[in-house]
């Protein structure tokens, strides 16, 4: 099950009480707190389908969520959880969807793996590995013919790039000058492989080089460099230059459902441990507590 809804609005939150830098910083906390809190459920077994979490995804979802403008749509994946979140600002409305007690307007259940809350400006989500690139092509393209004003941002994965989709979007989208940013969240795994093990690398930068389209790339675990490439990308897709966006990211959780995932599970993520996952520059957190100051970053914890 799918769900396509392009008159959807974004939610964003500001508080005049606080810096822009400030309000990301707490905003990937804030993330990173209910996603250990889903994780603490998905232990329980309170869900009956696979929710597929993105501890390490949390500044690439604020950054987005900060870039876009309120014409703008997204197109997910099944990693979709804390985009969700991100973009919605609320635990309770994505609880609703994964123990199937909110309906669509269609009527249909959401679930997980195809969530696109609605007020979100998510306008579509998939479980099939590349399709939302298509997708979001063509909703570019109907943007691009009917005058509408705003961009269409795209998430895929170093694992989805490898799909026909992938390239066959960036040519059409660059033969159309399409407003599209598409945003490859390089984390170098995909279900439970790296690239090495899988396929020879991928230059990106000399791949767009090559078609036509531009290219930007930032750590996708610090939130201002990110908003800084993805607002870029945002100004250039407006202008009939579309973009490819290669965010580099770790995910400490397991593909889907609870981490750890079973009894001698290397991957160990507790709430009890704290909001931090890992203490390197790979966890969003680290930049966060590094920005506000190991006092301020406790004492909001704590909070």
């Amino acid at each position: 099950m799918t769900k396509l809804v392009e008159d959807s609005s974004p939610v964003r939150d500001t508080s005049p009480e606080t810096t822009a830098s400030d309000a990301t910083a707490l905003a990937v906390l804030r993330l990173r707190y209910w996603q250990h809190l889903l994780n603490e459920m998905l232990k329980e077994k309170q869900f009956k389908i696979p929710i597929h979490l993105g501890f390490g995804h949390e500044a690439a979802a604020v950054a987005l969520d900060y870039s876009m403008a309120m014409e703008d749509r997204l197109c997910l994946t099944h990693r979709n959880a804390v985009y969700n979140l991100a973009r919605i600002k609320s635990l309770d409305a994505i609880l609703q969807h994964y123990r199937l007690e909110e309906c669509s307007p269609a009527g249909g259940l959401m679930g997980s793996m195809n969530l696109a809350v609605d007020g979100s400006a998510i306008a579509y989500t998939s479980s099939i590995l590349g399709n939302n690139l298509p997708v979001a092509a063509g909703m570019a393209m109907n943007r691009l013919v009917t005058g509408q004003s705003g961009a269409v941002f795209v998430l895929t994965g170093d694992g989805a790039m490898e799909e026909g989709s992938f390239w066959e979007t960036l040519v059409f989208s660059c033969s159309h000058h399409l407003p599209l940013v598409i945003v490859v969240e390089n984390n170098d795994h995909s279900m439970s492989s790296t690239i090495k093990q899988r396929r020879c690398n991928i230059n990106l930068d000399q791949v767009c080089a090559g078609i036509g389209v531009k290219y930007f790339s930032a750590s996708g675990a610090v939130v201002e460099d990110s908003i800084a490439v993805l607002s870029q990308a945002r100004e250039s897709a407006v202008s009939g230059n579309p973009v490819c966006v290669e965010l580099r990211l770790s995910t400490f959780c397991q593909h889907a459902g609870p981490t750890p995932g079973w009894p001698d599970d290397p991957l160990r993520i507790s709430i009890e441990d704290g909001l931090l996952v890992t203490d390197s520059p790979d966890d969003p957190v680290y930049h966060v507590r590094e920005a506000l100051g190991v006092d301020r970053y406790r004492s909001v914890s704590d909070e």
